[in-house]
């Protein structure tokens, strides 16, 4: 089972992009930062945010039962709060999310030599949008909340070969749970999310896979 695992790892190997198609994705994130910057008059935002914060990322169970240990990853976010009422507002997002999994392989086992366990991991890079309504309840400058909504991954890189790279867009459903303070003209918040996928993986060895993320974040916001 090991070496058959090990031959399609092989197979489907790992591959570092070159400098060109990271030059390609941030010019992606620079054209969705001014997309929400373009966004904050028309939607009455109340407040501009930035968020930084780690990932939780593994895949269900697939054809070759892959990456479905978890890895940690790192997400950064700029959005804005709008339609701010006194139960409700929306929040949305835009930015980087790492998401994927990690495997463990003993390449020794069937040998009966243990404590050779490779970690092998599967990043993908994406471009992160999220919109969510939230429920909040509020005591003076503190409030709590809870959210839902839609979210999108579009692909930026993968450290799969690159002809095997999933360029599929990828939608899933953000909830979550947090809290915020304001004070002065700033608000701090920490949030708790999850982030599965509806969508499947095309990439060959994940196949019919999803991906689970949960992600903790911190944020730091300007109140308009």
């Amino acid at each position: 089972m090991y070496g058959y695992r090990i031959v399609v790892l092989i197979k489907y190997g790992y591959l570092c992009f070159g400098s060109k198609q990271y030059i390609l994705s941030m010019k992606k994130m620079i054209m969705a930062v001014l997309c929400l910057v373009g966004w904050c008059m028309p939607l009455g935002a109340h407040v501009i945010k930035m968020e930084n914060g780690v990932t939780l990322a593994s895949m269900t169970r697939n054809e070759y039962d892959f990456f479905t240990h978890t890895a940690t990853g790192y997400t950064g976010r700029l959005g804005i709060d709008w339609l701010e009422h006194r139960w409700f507002y929306l929040s949305s997002e835009v930015g980087y999310m790492a998401t994927g999994g990690m495997d463990h392989i003993d390449i020794m086992a069937e040998h009966g030599i243990e404590e050779n366990v490779i970690d092998w991991h599967y990043r993908r890079d994406n471009l992160h949008f999220n919109t969510t309504f939230r429920f909040k309840l509020a005591y003076h400058d503190f409030h709590a909340y809870l959210g839902v909504g839609p979210k999108v991954d579009i692909p930026l890189g993968s450290s799969l070969n690159e002809e095997l790279f999933d360029k599929s867009v990828m939608f899933g459903i953000k909830t979550e749970i947090g809290c915020a303070y304001d004070f002065s003209h700033l608000r701090l918040g920490i949030n708790l999310a999850y982030l599965p996928d509806l969508t499947k993986q095309a990439v060959p060895v994940l196949q019919q896979a999803r991906n689970n993320i949960f992600s903790i974040g911190i944020s730091v916001g300007y109140i308009l």
